[in-house]
C-alpha cells in the first residue's frame, strides 16, 4: 500500500496560529439558544444541542464521535477516514473550503481548529446565521478539554473518552519514568525537514512518551530543520509521520547523515502520521507507539 503522508505540511504554516486551550463555560440565555467562548476568545451562539454539525477537520470529527455524537455529523472533509462510519457520509471541501457546499449543507454549527482552519475563512458564514466554533491544540492536555467541551456543545458526554485519553497518557509517563531518553527527531515528512516547535502538543507527546525532543531547542510550534542541524544534534531515533516507511529513504534524500547515530544504528522508523497529526483522542495510542520506538520495546 502507498505510504500514509500526514495533513500537517499543508497547513504547517498555520500552526503559528494556534492560541489558548479549548476549555469553555456555556450559558444558556434562552430554550434553544447557547452562548459559549471557544478557544480564539470568540463568543458564539448556536442552537443547543445542534442537529447538524460540520467539523472542518478531521482530529474534530473524531472528537465528535468519540463524544456520542457523530449522528449530528452532516459531512466530513475528503481526508476524513476515521472511524468507519465516516465512509458513508456526504463529503464537501475544506481546503479549501468551499463556501456554497458549506451553505447547501445548512448546518447548525461548524468545528473549527487553528491549527488548520483560519478565522478569516469563516468569517462570512456568521452573516448567514452559520456559527463556528474554534478549538486549539497546543499541549496534550487541550486533547481531553476538547473532549470535555464538545460532549457539551453537541449534547454528548466527553467525560469518558477524556479520562481514558488521561489515563493511558499517565499509564506511558510511568512506564518510561526513570528510563534513558534518547535524543529524538520527530519529523513530519522525509524530504524537507518539518517539525515541531518546543511549544507545541507533538514535542511534548516526545517527552511523554520518554525521549528528549531536539527541536525544543525552537520555540514556537514549527520549525523547519536543515542538514547540519541535524548533524550537529546527532539524534538518536528518528520517526518520520509517514506509514509504512522505508529507512533506506531518509539516507537517499539525505546522504550526509550516513553516520547519524539513528541512521548507523538502524533508529529511522515510521508513524501513522494521523496519530500525531490529528490532535484528538488517538494521540493517546500515538504516544504509547512512539514511547514503544524510542525504547526499543517491539516498535
Amino acid at each position: 500500500m502507498p505510504p500514509r503522508l500526514p495533513i500537517l505540511p499543508v497547513a504547517f504554516a498555520l500552526l503559528l496560529l494556534a492560541g489558548c486551550g479549548s476549555d469553555t463555560a456555556i450559558t444558556e440565555p434562552g430554550a434553544a439558544d447557547t452562548t459559549v467562548t471557544d478557544a480564539l476568545g470568540r463568543a458564539v451562539t448556536f442552537r443547543h444541542p445542534p442537529a447538524r454539525v460540520l467539523p472542518l477537520a478531521p482530529n474534530l470529527t473524531e472528537v465528535a464521535f468519540a463524544v456520542g455524537a457523530g449522528d449530528r455529523i452532516a459531512a466530513v472533509s475528503p481526508s476524513d477516514d476515521y472511524p468507519e462510519a465516516v465512509a458513508s457520509l456526504p463529503r464537501f471541501s475544506t481546503f479549501p473550503l468551499d463556501p456554497e457546499a458549506v451553505v447547501a449543507l445548512e448546518p447548525d454549527l461548524l468545528l473549527a481548529t487553528d491549527q488548520v482552519n483560519h478565522p478569516a475563512d469563516v468569517a462570512s458564514f456568521a452573516d448567514l446565521g452559520i456559527p463556528t466554533y474554534f478549538f486549539s491544540f497546543v499541549r496534550v492536555a487541550d486533547v481531553p478539554a476538547a473532549l470535555r467541551t464538545a460532549g457539551a456543545l453537541l449534547g454528548g458526554d466527553g467525560e469518558p473518552a477524556a479520562r481514558d485519553f488521561e489515563a493511558r497518557v499517565d499509564s506511558v509517563r510511568r512506564a518510561v519514568e526513570g528510563r534513558p531518553r534518547p535524543r529524538t527527531l520527530l519529523l513530519v515528512g522525509d524530504d524537507v525537514l518539518y517539525a515541531f516547535g518546543r511549544h507545541s502538543y507533538a514535542s511534548e507527546a516526545v517527552r511523554l512518551a520518554g525521549g528528549d525532543n531536539l527541536t525544543d531547542a525552537f520555540a514556537g510550534q514549527a520549525a523547519t530543520l536543515s542538514d547540519e542541524w541535524v548533524l550537529e544534534r546527532a539524534p538518536e531515533v528518528v520517526v518520520v509521520l509517514v506509514e509504512p516507511y522505508d529507512p533506506a529513504r531518509l539516507l537517499e534524500r539525505h546522504p550526509t547523515w550516513r553516520n547519524v547515530p539513528a541512521v548507523r544504528d538502524g533508529r529511522v522508523y515510521g508513524l501513522d502520521p494521523d496519530l500525531v497529526s490529528r490532535p484528538g483522542p488517538r494521540l493517546a495510542e500515538g504516544i504509547a507507539r512512539l514511547a514503544a520506538l524510542l525504547h526499543d520495546d517491539g516498535g
